[in-house]
């Protein structure tokens, strides 16, 4: 049966039950079991990933837990139980199914002995790689995805990206001109000066996107991010972040000059409505009370980021073709990054392999070839999850539209996402229809 969760809580208010339910006794005792076990938390490098698992000493009260949830989730009447239980039992599910995939691999690899040391030479050159990157995919992913559908769908979305690009390519009057275009997109008019700041802008900027959030929003009291320029310089590859402890959007000159057309794809994605806009919606929402522990589920986190960088138009950004471009180069990057991490992690590719498909698909942003590349192969998997994420919101929004016709309203459908905080992306495939 397929249960439309996410918007029916649209309908409900957070309330106790008088008497405690079979599934709130479930619910509790797994949170309470899952906080004693204290489980390392995801690390980015596959060998410290690996490590850290290997060292953990509680693995038969992981098996335990996660097999005694396998066998109560499936005596639990679900008939009977409030959209915030279904809610709550989807991500025990997911975390006992993706234990348990864990907990599967670790017990071949004890079983290698000495054999059972990772290397430095990539995922796919250790013992049991494969094993380990089909957990990645589930870890990171949080949902069952096969290598061949992301190397399929990858590809596909790569020529997608591709052809938005020449679109806008074409629309700044360099059409067939490959050449040309880069030397242009390198000219001083899409930089800042030496000694100048994008401050002003991202401010203007975000006061801009704020003004226009109620044709994408409903009614919030979030604030606008703090905005200010970041100390880490070159020591930090990236043009901007967010920090949530301190409600800022950091941007950073981490180069001789800062790109005039990545203001508007940063401040959408880590500020508003991205990463800062959703840290602090389901609080002021009110959605549904957990006592479920808290996991950072990166592909709702960083899909969301990238899901929003669509709405710059409708959010008073994109003003030119150059600043669309900005967000279109980094949907390029992150398509790609699909395919080379199968390609690398799963398949097998070699760095030949890697930087030849890198230079036929991406010509036009040929230095950020080491980087990437290099981070998708000490970091299997988390690279895909912006691209992941955001391609399961967008099928999740598709299926709404399909099913409401005239009566789909975009805000209902993005507070209906947010106003629950993370969730598995296997909780929105459900909840949608997949």
């Amino acid at each position: 049966m397929k249960h439309r969760l996410l918007p029916l809580l649209l309908l409900l208010l957070p309330c106790l039950a008088a008497e405690a339910t079979p599934a709130d006794e479930l619910i509790a005792s797994y949170s309470n079991a899952y906080r004693a076990l204290n489980m390392a938390d995801l690390a980015l490098p596959y060998r410290e990933n690996i490590d850290n698992l290997v060292r953990e000493t509680d693995l038969p009260a992981q098996k335990k837990l996660f097999g005694d949830m396998t066998r109560q989730l499936q005596q639990i009447d679900r008939s009977t139980l409030s959209a915030c239980q279904q809610l709550d039992l989807q991500r025990i599910a997911f975390e006992t199914d993706a234990n348990l995939q864990k907990l599967a691999v670790l017990e071949q690899f004890a079983a290698l002995g000495k054999q059972a040391a990772v290397t430095d030479k990539g995922l796919y050159t250790s013992p049991l790689g494969r094993a380990w990157y089909l957990y990645f995919l589930k870890r990171w992913l949080t949902s069952d995805v096969t290598p061949e559908t992301l190397m399929t769908t990858g590809k596909i979305e790569l020529a997608s990206v591709q052809a938005r690009y020449r679109r806008l390519q074409a629309a700044m009057g360099y059409a067939g001109k490959d050449e040309a275009f880069y030397a242009h997109l390198k000219s001083a008019q899409f930089m800042y000066p030496a000694g100048t700041t994008p401050q002003a802008d991202y401010e203007a900027r975000q006061a801009t996107v704020f003004q226009n959030l109620h044709k994408l929003f409903a009614p919030t009291t979030v604030k606008p991010a703090l905005v200010r320029e970041s100390t880490r310089g070159e020591a930090f590859p990236a043009d901007g972040y967010y920090e949530p402890d301190e409600r800022t959007f950091y941007f950073n000159k981490n180069g001789a000059n800062y790109q005039k057309r990545n203001v508007d794809m940063l401040l959408l994605h880590e500020s508003t409505p991205g990463h800062h806009f959703q840290s602090y919606y389901a609080a002021q929402a009110q959605g549904c009370p957990t006592s479920v522990p808290a996991v950072f589920y990166s592909a709702f986190a960083e899909g969301w980021g990238a899901y929003v960088e669509e709405f710059g138009h409708e959010l008073g950004l994109y003003r030119e073709p150059s600043d669309e471009l900005g967000a279109v180069e980094w949907d390029l990057v992150r398509s790609i990054r699909v395919v080379l991490d199968v390609g690398i992690n799963y398949e097998g590719w070699t760095e030949k392999q890697a930087y030849a498909y890198w230079h036929e698909q991406l010509p036009m942003l040929p230095q950020l070839a080491d980087r990437e590349i290099a981070r998708v192969r000490n970091w299997p998997v988390q690279a895909i999850t912006y691209k992941y994420g955001s391609a399961v919101i967008r099928q999740a929004r598709a299926a709404e539209q399909a099913r409401l016709g005239a009566a789909f309203e975009i805000r209902a459908f993005h507070d209906a996402i947010l106003r629950n905080g993370a969730l598995p992306m296997a909780t929105l495939q459900q909840a949608y229809g997949r």
